[in-house]
């Protein structure tokens, strides 16, 4: 072993993971190509969120305010080197992006406000949670499946697909109270960005969590439909 890796183990000692865990975490990871491509994807834009503040200078983007759904910075945008220009017009296009509900990042508002942001760093927890719940072909028994036994027990009474869309409820509830306390200004109630992010962070772990356990399903449903049509070849060739 080379010296430099005794000095890369002697300051953060990584404990070994045995190989047949390692093999075993891997091919829970990989058994859904397209859940696997969602994680990725979701965590490559979630990281972008906090880096392509940094790829512009300080004030390149900060004080503006927008509308959800549309691109309206793209005079702004444009002044940007292609990596910020593709995440704060992706950000703009799903985003207000209004000053005073964003976190700022090297002098410049982050490319969506605090509760996206949010959403977007839990839906990631989401996912990987499904990867590693007992595959199902019913989306609410995934769900279900990706939560601790005692919670399980407690819902399994509902039947899987209540149980899934109450999980859904539950998740989207902090969000809708917050949001909409403040949209309706209820007592001249304005959010605050902590509490953007403690809303957010349910209704994201739940987005991510349904949208996985959906891909999932769709993945058990075709492993399950081969076996048939496998068993169902030989079968035929096994009759005289």
């Amino acid at each position: 072993m080379s010296g430099r890796q005794l000095l890369w183990e002697r300051f953060i000692p990584f404990p070994s993971v045995p190989r047949d865990v390692a093999s075993a975490i891997s091919q829970r990871l990989t058994w859904s190509k397209a859940l696997f491509a969602l994680l990725v994807l979701n965590l490559v834009w979630t990281a972008s969120l906090f880096i392509a503040p940094y790829t512009v200078p300080p004030g390149s983007f900060a004080y503006q305010v927008g509308g959800a759904n549309i691109v309206d910075h793209g005079d702004i945008w444009a002044t940007f080197p292609l990596y910020a220009r593709i995440v704060y017009t992706f950000g703009d296009s799903q985003c207000h992006q209004l000053w005073f509900r964003s976190f700022w990042l090297n002098g410049n508002q982050m490319p969506i406000d605090a509760r996206m942001t949010s959403m977007y760093i839990f839906a990631n927890l989401g996912v990987l949670a499904v990867m590693f719940a007992r595959p199902s072909t019913s989306t609410g028994q995934v769900m279900l499946n990706a939560f601790p036994m005692f919670i399980r027990r407690r819902l399994q009474s509902l039947g899987a697909e209540r149980a899934g869309a109450l999980i859904v409820i539950v998740g989207l509830l902090p969000t809708a109270i917050d949001g909409f306390t403040q949209l309706f200004a209820v007592g001249g109630y304005e959010s605050t960005n902590l509490m953007r992010v403690l809303t957010g962070a349910p209704l994201g772990y739940v987005g991510g969590l349904l949208v996985g356990a959906m891909l999932m399903t769709i993945r058990q449903f075709t492993i399950e439909m081969d076996e048939m049509r496998a068993r169902a070849y030989t079968y035929s060739r096994a009759q005289p």
